[in-house]
């Protein structure tokens, strides 16, 4: 099962520490990319990020009076998680090989840099996965989201839709310093794209998360997104980066959804279990 036997917890906090995090993010992260103006930061710096990010949502989590280990998936679930995403891939990589043989632009049936350096496509995986994938969804959906939710009325569909789309959004904004002091960028239609496609993304890791309540899963799915294990070489035009955006995403929640049909107990998905003894909330 994909599922762990976890669900909303009881946060003890307010809406002011959900706050007070998110704007404590903002603040450091700008200051980081204030001192290092680079597109990808040194590695030093993007490990201290990381063990801020965790240190940080822990913190925030005993405020809460929540355990942060409760906030994790056991260990069993790793298999399954895995194999969710390896079939994500392979499928994807199957399609695009269709399309490279069907002479579409931007696909090339010739083997990807992964493919040939498949160790270090391996290392740049595990170290998006451990420094950036974790910590910001253990950030963004395990706390923030969960948190929103019960903020908004706990395990009904429509808190639970709340929290996904407004920790998504959040998720987009927290992309800014990077944006305006990093790449240098401005105010225009770019930015407008680029916060519509954060915002979908968000949207889908958020979905995943709702469906499953496991941190893995959307973790892994986030840095394998970063780092996409392309077989052969794919080029998509950056006119149709939006467009392949909203296809990958929307494959990434229908294959997570039918995979928590399939596994559920009764063959309807969960959209959350409640910690107490309460029946669980079904879709």
């Amino acid at each position: 099962m994909l599922r762990p036997d976890t669900g909303l917890p009881r946060f003890k906090g307010g809406p002011l520490v959900p706050v007070v995090t998110y704007l404590l993010v903002l603040v450091v992260l700008s200051g980081l990319v204030t001192i290092s103006p680079r597109t990808s930061p040194p590695p030093i710096l993007g490990t201290l990020w990381g063990i801020f990010l965790v240190v940080l949502t822990v913190a925030a989590v005993r405020i809460e009076a929540v355990a942060p280990r409760s906030l994790l998936p056991p260990a069993r679930t790793l298999l399954p998680v895995v194999g969710v995403v390896a079939a994500f891939w392979g499928l994807y990589n199957l399609v695009a090989l269709a399309l490279a043989l069907g002479g579409v632009s931007g696909f090339e049936a010739t083997l990807s840099r992964t493919a040939a350096h498949p160790l270090l496509y391996l290392a740049a995986l595990f170290s998006s996965l451990l420094f950036t994938a974790v910590p910001e969804e253990f950030l963004f959906r395990a706390y923030l989201q969960q948190k929103c939710t019960a903020l908004a009325g706990g395990i009904t569909r429509r808190a639970v839709l709340s929290g996904i789309g407004l920790v998504a959004v959040l998720f987009a904004l927290f992309h800014l310093p990077r944006w305006f002091l990093a790449l240098g960028h401005g105010v225009g239609s770019a930015l407008a794209a680029e916060l519509l496609g954060l915002t979908l993304m968000g949207l889908a890791y958020g979905s995943v998360y709702a469906l499953t309540g496991n941190l893995w899963l959307v973790a892994l799915f986030h840095a394998s997104m970063n780092h996409p294990p392309f077989i052969i070489t794919v080029n998509i035009p950056s006119g149709l980066h939006l467009v392949a955006g909203v296809i990958e995403y929307a494959a990434i929640v229908s294959l997570v959804y039918l995979t928590v049909r399939v596994t559920g107990s009764d063959g309807t998905p969960i959209v959350w279990t409640r910690r107490d003894t309460s029946a669980p909330v079904r879709e």
